[in-house]
């Protein structure tokens, strides 16, 4: 547990960031929340384009029911803080997150 909480911390210290967001909409932090968001979205969408990056993500071994968790955070506290655009973007972002891993468990 403890090799993978180290490659997962800085997705935790992000949620907790999202969480301050969510509550406070601190202008600073929408323009870091948006940035994060895309360069995300934007990573996760080449994935399928770069086989590059293929071969650099599925060498962590944080276990896929926390990345499920920390996604499904994201679009909880941005829903509860009104932030619809951005919760729908973090869902598009949970179901690409998604695709790789079904593809892998099929083979």
């Amino acid at each position: 547990m403890k090799l993978w909480f180290k490659d997962a911390l800085l997705d935790i210290a992000i949620l907790i960031l999202f969480i301050v967001f969510a509550f406070t909409q601190n202008e600073v932090l929408t323009y870091i929340v948006w940035g994060y968001t895309i360069l995300l979205f934007a990573g996760k969408v080449l994935y399928f384009f770069v086989p590059f990056l293929k071969q650099k993500t599925s060498k962590t071994t944080v276990p896929n029911w926390f990345y499920h968790s920390i996604y499904l955070g994201f679009i909880i506290f941005l829903l509860i803080g009104k932030n619809y655009y951005l919760g729908s973007v973090w869902l598009a972002i949970w179901i690409l997150s998604t695709i790789p891993t079904l593809k892998r468990d099929d083979s």
